[in-house]
């Protein structure tokens, strides 16, 4: 532990891509609130000058999809949850957070890339004032360099690619699609190289979302080089799985946290030292994480997610089931029953459930073990995965004191 890096000399601020922010703009003047509509909280998130200010909003376009990730939080939709948002109910979507002041916007899936009003979506957002268009994606589509040509000529500024091994025996068996280790890998390397030779290509960045489960976590420095050197990506994410969906209660894909944290220490010390390239995580409680992480507060903010993280609202496609843990019924003893959310706006008349997602995580989706009252970090941690705690228990996390940590003073 004591080889994490010291703090190095702040570069200039940057947006959770990594970029630098581009020139301020002139303040929005103040709108009368759009009913329905989740206003961001930049109160439920730390303060971070790593944050990109502009207010982000997720918008899920169903949830068909052409993987089938053994640990998807999906699972298997219903028929009309792989249904398509109907165009003319995305336009209304895009203005209406449009009139509200957001400026950042992605789209979701199941998988963004099969949508069929995807281009149209893409230049109806640009055109009613977002400034960031993003899409989260398998990527295995964008291959077909005329259909990323054509995403990019309709105003795309970012792709976070999901990828989750650095070989083609890992990637596949995770996908459960063979060949799909070429597709994302030929896919992000036209991305790349479109960025390397016109740098107002992906203004927002170009990134690489992996899924830390217990099948590839071992392999996580080896990632960094493979994605940082082999492919010509600069940013990459890593998430803790969320198990849910096809991983529920499944101890084989989500290991304990003390045999994931050795490996993210090493990306950390990596990609600070070594690649001196943006690598964020998210999903770790703070009390995992090594003190000496903890104490450094200016790597802690560049690192995890909780700093770097747009403040977010979503809208996704459901039946309800949102008020509560998605698709779950109560289960007695489970960490996953919950009374009804407070933070889920559900629109019955457009099967829409709206939510900042922040609060999201806290509130509902993540629990909070007895150790976490006597914590005083709780205005950074969000907890833990609630399926996490059904498998593994409340054992192994301890409260943190504010004097043992770089924030004390903060």
């Amino acid at each position: 532990m004591s080889a994490l890096p010291r703090s190095s000399p702040a570069p200039a601020p940057a947006h959770a891509g990594g970029a630098p922010l581009g020139p301020p703009t002139a303040p929005l003047l103040p709108r009368p609130p759009v009913e329905g509509l989740i206003e961001a909280k930049p109160a439920n998130q730390p303060e971070s000058r790593w944050r990109d200010p502009r207010k982000n909003v997720e918008i899920n376009i169903g949830k068909a999809c052409n993987n089938r990730c053994v640990f998807c939080i999906d699972g298997l939709p219903k028929a009309e949850d792989r249904s398509y948002m109907p165009w003319p109910q995305m336009q209304a979507e895009l203005d209406r957070w449009a009139a509200e002041g957001y400026r950042s916007v992605g789209f979701l899936g199941g998988e963004p890339t099969t949508y069929p009003w995807l281009t149209e979506a893409i230049t109806h957002a640009r055109s009613v004032g977002f400034s960031r268009v993003t899409i989260a994606t398998n990527a295995t589509k964008l291959r077909l360099r005329h259909f990323a040509d054509k995403l990019l000529d309709a105003g795309l500024t970012r792709v976070t690619c999901s990828m989750h091994g650095h070989t083609p025996e890992l990637e596949d068996k995770l996908t459960r699609v063979p060949g799909n280790f070429y597709k994302k890998l030929d896919a992000l390397r036209y991305l790349a190289a479109r960025r390397r030779a016109d740098p107002s290509i992906l203004p927002d960045g170009l990134s690489v979302n992996i899924v830390l489960n217990g099948w590839n976590h071992h392999h996580l420095p080896a990632m960094l080089r493979f994605f940082y050197e082999k492919v010509g990506v600069d940013d990459l994410r890593a998430n803790f799985i969320r198990p849910e969906g096809y991983a529920e209660g499944d101890a084989e894909l989500t290991p304990r946290y003390a045999e994931v944290v050795p490996n993210l220490t090493k990306a950390i010390i990596l990609a600070e030292r070594h690649f001196k390239k943006v690598f964020t995580f998210g999903g770790f409680p703070m009390c995992v994480l090594p003190a000496p992480l903890r104490r450094d507060h200016d790597l802690l903010s560049r690192t995890m997610g909780e700093y770097r993280d747009l403040s977010t609202a979503c809208s996704i496609r459901s039946d309800g089931g949102d008020l509560t843990a998605p698709g779950r019924a109560f289960v007695e003893g489970s960490w996953v029953q919950h009374p009804k959310s407070s933070t889920v706006h559900f629109d019955e008349a457009e099967s829409r459930a709206r939510f900042n997602w922040q609060d999201r995580k806290r509130h509902d989706l993540k629990g909070h073990p007895e150790a976490c009252g006597g914590c005083e970090l709780n205005h950074v941690c969000e907890g833990v995965w609630k399926g996490y705690l059904d498998i593994w228990g409340v054992g192994g996390f301890t409260p943190v004191r504010l004097a043992e940590t770089a924030l004390g003073g903060r």
